[in-house]
């Protein structure tokens, strides 16, 4: 062939359905013969075929790789960003249902002794504390009997006998209102937690002052508000002694059941008062005659 020839190949990938086809047009120009030209057209060999073949199928795979990495990184984002919105929604939701799983809802006034408990209630909710205090002084000595409201305070022996129902009604609307910061209970735990040590405990619940730990005055220098010291009411009166108080926070309303032995002790303990009492009110023996027979 002459080197003067000018020789051109265009190779041309067509896809279609079928099969991919391959055409070559080799045109051959020169100058000898004038305006001569000679167009060929061939199929590739089967060898060229393959190559071509593999390469775009490679290419392809290539293509599917790649789109195939984007659609699991984005649908791994969108995942992410739906998890995010859903713990978003989950934590507000959970926020916002905490209040009202809070709330909680007012004791039942419940009374053995057909007690209305609703002014205490009312006293408590307008936040009322020593007027509230003062009706609770009240409703003890209702519960103690027409003796216990005609002197206007109870005796031990008295308390002992409280319904269970009527005490469990009042400490419950203390504690319901106080925000768990009043009432016996609240009391009986401090007092369990004091080991039973009646200085330790009043120092604790703020009813003593001072450096010989003095009981403060009633009522002016007790604390009359919601956040005073836990346990600070209701007040009891101590200063004739603790055993009222005591009576109070070992009442089954509050303590657990006695065993056995404690149960007997306590009924001879009972038992001991009582005829304590009935002696103090026997006459003495000043202006009794001597029988006939000692004489």
């Amino acid at each position: 062939r002459s080197s003067d020839l000018t020789t051109r190949i265009t190779l041309t990938m067509s896809a279609v359905t079928t099969a991919p086809v391959v055409s070559a047009r080799v045109s051959v120009a020169g100058t000898r013969g004038a305006g001569a030209r000679v167009a060929t057209t061939r199929a590739p060999s089967k060898r060229t075929h393959h190559v071509l073949a593999a390469t775009f199928a490679g290419s392809a795979e290539s293509r599917l790789a790649l789109r195939s990495s984007r659609a699991t990184t984005l649908g791994r984002d969108a995942r992410r960003a739906r998890g995010g919105v859903f713990n978003v929604l989950a934590d507000t939701t959970t926020t916002d249902a905490k209040p009202a799983a809070e709330a909680k809802p007012e004791p039942e006034l419940l009374s053995d002794r057909g007690v209305d408990y609703k002014p205490f209630r009312d006293l408590l909710a307008a936040g009322e504390w020593e007027k509230a205090d003062d009706e609770h002084r009240r409703l003890m000595c209702v519960l103690g009997g027409e003796d216990a409201e005609d002197r206007g305070w109870v005796y031990f022996t008295e308390a002992r006998d409280f319904p269970v129902a009527d005490l469990k009604t009042i400490d419950a609307l203390w504690v319901h209102f106080s925000e768990g910061r009043h009432g016996f209970s609240v009391q009986r735990k401090l007092w369990v937690g004091a080991k039973r040590q009646w200085p330790k405990f009043f120092k604790q619940i703020d009813w003593v002052q001072g450096e010989n730990d003095n009981y403060r005055k009633w009522p002016e220098e007790f604390d009359w508000r919601k956040e005073a010291a836990r346990g600070h009411m209701p007040l009891t009166n101590a200063l004739r002694g603790t055993t009222l108080l005591e009576s109070l926070l070992e009442h089954p309303a509050f303590a657990p059941p006695k065993k056995p032995q404690e149960e007997l002790a306590s009924q001879l303990e009972e038992a001991g008062d009582k005829l304590q009492s009935a002696m103090a009110n026997l006459p003495g023996l000043k202006g009794l005659k001597k029988p006939s027979w000692m004489k």
